[in-house]
């Protein structure tokens, strides 16, 4: 009897090996085509160290000390220092017409402006003075417009280095120009802004960087190539448009040292809780380094790409800190993870690393890709488990079919109906989206899988229809003819039996009775448009549109 029972008590065990050997082996090919991103750093450039750190007993009493003493006139001496900068400001730009300001075509500020302007320097740092900054280390100096018509620095508070360095142009956001205390300041600093949505702004602006770089009248321009924000803790991607010129440009490494308040302007803080934090601080130390004149090589000339990552580069090797392929484009992501009711860390994606794998991939689509892995994360984890994932893609099929069960019979008939993605599909789609092989899929991993299926670039066309073929062919190497034929009764419903039979004649390019996976793509991609073989129609349920 023992003998006899054998078989059936080691059966689950074999089934487990199975299981895990299938799920490996989806893992191992889904590599081959989807990129792996994973590096294992826990790195969040993104999170302010010490907005959600309990104080201590010293702490309290220091905050309470500053309340009563220090916050006060600070606040009564900043209310002047300001109107004093904003009355400067507006008279250096009195009388100027919006050409005057247009950035391609405006000149330089005539002299008497710039005595106005000149003062701004000092007033702003008398106001780091009233936000705790009593004493700031300098390394270096800093390097004449003659020599580095551009500066770049690491961007960590945003407020206290644009103050620090507010007598240069800035390169900035457009929606500054409406800032009741920052338009003023920067438009008398002759500043350029862009709008990041708007590829031609863009452009604008690296046209008239490249103007300012070569026209001895204009301030230096000030650029944070971040674009964003962090806590300091690694340099994230540079954008390149502080080097398409190809001139010299001056790298600046900003150190905010103290270990008990991080004054990164970092998630969860608003604007105001920024503000109030740093008044309420009895002291901030900042450490400031002009590291020396980096002039580009000729190779870099012609690649920017290039020069604003060895510029990146040597800014983090003066921090002591890491690089990281993390992008301001990561940021607008968890905005919106969070707004989803998400973790904001499920809108990290590392978005460099991803768009140097995935032809042309765009911020907004990446926002339409984030709503749908939300409608399949109904609990708002951020992760997706087998059983959600199944649930979810039946329940939009149904849906998008506008099903109506009136018995039993009538469910078991929709399930086995040719458009809906049998369990065994639907575990193969999983596992080849996981590719992390924990069991779970989070919205980089989701992201990438579904770029890949769109098929921007020559290399993710073809890797979509591996894709396609390897979740629907569930391990095995080829379809045979009936499962040919109901894909494509499910792309294209309503085809005669003819038809299906000379279509699977047509793809059986050897004649064997099975379609390999060479052959499938052949065909598919032959008549990828007239039998609407796309990922959205075979993996129906699947949400794989990127169409804002």
């Amino acid at each position: 009897q023992a003998q006899l029972l054998a078989p059936l008590v080691l059966a689950p065990d074999l089934q487990r090996f199975a299981a895990n050997w299938f799920r490996m082996a989806m893992l191992e090919r889904s590599h081959s085509y989807i990129p792996l991103l994973r590096n294992g750093q826990p790195i969040n450039p993104f999170l302010n160290l010490t907005a959600k750190r309990k104080p201590t007993l010293l702490r309290r009493i220091g905050l309470a000390g500053a309340l009563v003493t220090l916050f006060p006139w600070r606040v009564g001496l900043t209310i002047v220092n300001v109107v004093v900068v904003l009355t400067l400001s507006k008279l250096a730009t009195l009388g100027l017409k919006d050409a005057d300001l247009d950035p391609l075509v405006g000149p330089p500020l005539t002299a008497w402006r710039r005595i106005l302007v000149a003062p701004l320097a000092t007033l702003g740092r008398i106001q780091l003075f009233l936000l705790g900054f009593w004493r700031i280390r300098v390394k270096g100096e800093c390097a004449p417009r003659s020599e580095a018509p551009i500066i770049v620095s690491n961007h960590v508070s945003g407020l206290v280095e644009g103050m620090y360095l507010v007598k240069y142009g800035k390169l900035a956001e457009r929606s500054f120009v409406s800032n009741p205390v920052f338009g003023p300041i920067m438009k008398a600093t002759s500043s350029i802004f862009v709008d990041r949505l708007d590829p031609n702004s863009r452009d604008v602006a690296k046209r008239a960087l490249l103007r300012r770089s070569t026209h001895d009248g204009f301030l230096q321009t000030m650029v944070f190539p971040e674009g964003t924000c962090t806590n300091g803790t690694a340099v994230v991607q540079f954008k390149v448009g502080a080097f398409t010129p190809g001139v010299p440009v001056q790298p600046v490494a900003f150190r905010y040292p103290s270990s008990s308040y991080d004054a990164s302007f970092t998630f969860p803080l608003s604007p105001g809780g920024y503000l109030l934090g740093l008044f309420m601080q009895p002291a901030n130390m900042m450490e400031v380094e002009y590291l020396p004149v980096y002039r580009p090589s000729e190779e870099e000339q012609k690649n920017p790409a290039l020069f604003a990552l060895n510029v990146q580069q040597a800014i983090a090797a003066a921090l002591g800190v890491p690089t990281t392929k993390h992008a301001a484009e990561d940021v607008a992501l968890c905005i919106a993870a969070k707004k989803m009711q998400m973790p904001l860390e499920a809108g990290m994606v590392i978005w460099q690393a991803l768009s140097e794998h995935l032809t042309g991939l765009r911020v907004k689509e990446a926002m339409v890709v984030l709503e749908h892995f939300r409608s399949l994360d109904k609990e708002g984890k951020g992760l997706i488990d087998f059983s959600t994932f199944a649930s979810a893609i039946r329940h939009n099929t149904f849906r998008s079919r506008s099903v109506d069960f009136q018995t039993a019979e009538d469910e078991v008939t929709a399930h086995q109906a040719s458009d809906v993605l049998t369990g065994e599909e639907l575990r193969s789609i999983f596992d080849l989206l996981d590719t992390g092989g924990d069991g779970f899929i989070d919205f980089q991993e989701y992201l990438c899988g579904v770029a890949v299926l769109n098929g921007r670039g020559d290399e993710e066309k073809a890797a979509s229809l591996k894709w396609m073929f390897d979740s629907l062919a569930c391990g095995q190497t080829f379809f045979s003819k009936e499962q040919l034929a109901t894909l494509l009764n499910r792309a294209m419903p309503g085809l005669g039996s003819e038809v299906l039979e000379r279509f699977c004649f047509e793809a059986d390019i050897d004649g064997d009775g099975q379609i390999s996976r060479e052959e499938f793509i052949q065909f598919a991609t032959k008549h990828r448009e007239d039998l609407g073989l796309t990922a959205e129609r075979l993996l129906c349920g699947v949400p794989v549109s990127m169409q804002p």
